[in-house]
């Protein structure tokens, strides 16, 4: 049998009794890394708790195997179906399996060979942000942005789309947090973003307000994944959403706290000048 099994996304509190259940009866652990597996097994067994209740989770009991998006399709091209016959556990690093991490490959390859598996219900970052913005209604989930500016612009003009319909959640880095957060400005300009960092850790923090608020509020050094959700604008159609895309002035890029060549690539978009010519002038 095999278990796909979420785990916390930061307070270890949160992990269920029957993913403990699973780790407990599992000597055999597919996991994203490692290393963190390990980590979290381990000081998930300083608990009274479940050291009393689950002893055999300790990580010097198991066989841990690498299993992530880069290694997944060798893995499964030379895995043996008898090895499923076992019991093993499947987690990523943190939060549920499938959800903008590995595991869809896995579930499908079990799936067609008849292998036996089973779900086990758990949260995530976006769902868990969701409830704390305070909104309600449906909602599209569009995982991380793209990391080249052009796909990510492409993105985020699609999802225009549903903007007047829905509210939208997106995951980001905190190394193009800025950048994403710029993009918006460009095709959201007057969007009402909830802005999360590090749920249910130490440094969990909330910002709510416009594009421009947000990358006003950020740290200069920025750090932590992010969950980024985009009030819906009932207010406004389709067409008079694509109307504000680029509606920013180059005043209002040239405030905005990015790196030159980000900057430079937007003020090209608003303006007569080459994104050569701009970065030029930025960095002289």
């Amino acid at each position: 049998m095999l278990f796909f099994v979420p785990t916390p996304i930061g307070n270890l509190l949160d992990i269920s009794l029957h993913t403990l259940m699973v780790f407990n009866k599992c000597k055999v652990i597919l996991c994203e890394d490692t290393r963190v597996t390990k980590k979290l097994l381990t000081l998930l067994l300083r608990n009274d708790f479940i050291q009393q209740n689950y002893p055999n989770i300790n990580p010097q009991e198991k066989h841990f195997i690498s299993f992530h998006s880069h290694n997944q399709d060798e893995f499964l091209r030379n895995a043996n179906k008898d090895f499923f016959t076992q019991d093993i556990a499947f987690c990523t690093d943190a939060g549920m399996p499938n959800i903008s991490d590995p595991g869809a490959l896995l579930l499908r390859y079990v799936r067609e060979n008849n292998i036996e598996y089973e779900v086990v219900l758990g949260g995530g970052a976006f769902s868990h942000a969701f409830v704390c913005s305070g909104l309600e209604g449906a909602f599209y989930f569009g995982g991380f942005l793209a990391h080249k500016q052009q796909e990510r612009q492409k993105h985020l003009k699609s999802l225009l789309e549903y903007h007047n319909t829905m509210h939208i959640i997106l995951y980001e880095s905190p190394k193009r947090l800025r950048e994403s957060l710029s993009d918006i400005a460009l095709f959201m300009p007057d969007s009402t973003l909830f802005v999360y960092k590090e749920l249910t850790k130490l440094y969990e923090r909330e910002i709510i307000g416009s594009p421009q608020e947000i990358l006003a509020k950020l740290p200069n050094n920025i750090k932590g994944e992010y969950c980024i959700i985009i009030q819906k604008d009932s207010k406004n159609s389709l067409k008079d959403s694509k109307e504000k895309i680029l509606r920013l002035s180059k005043d209002d890029i040239l405030a905005l706290d990015i790196p030159p060549k980000q900057k430079a690539k937007l003020l090209a978009q608003v303006s007569e000048k080459s994104i050569k010519e701009w970065y030029a002038i930025l960095t002289q």
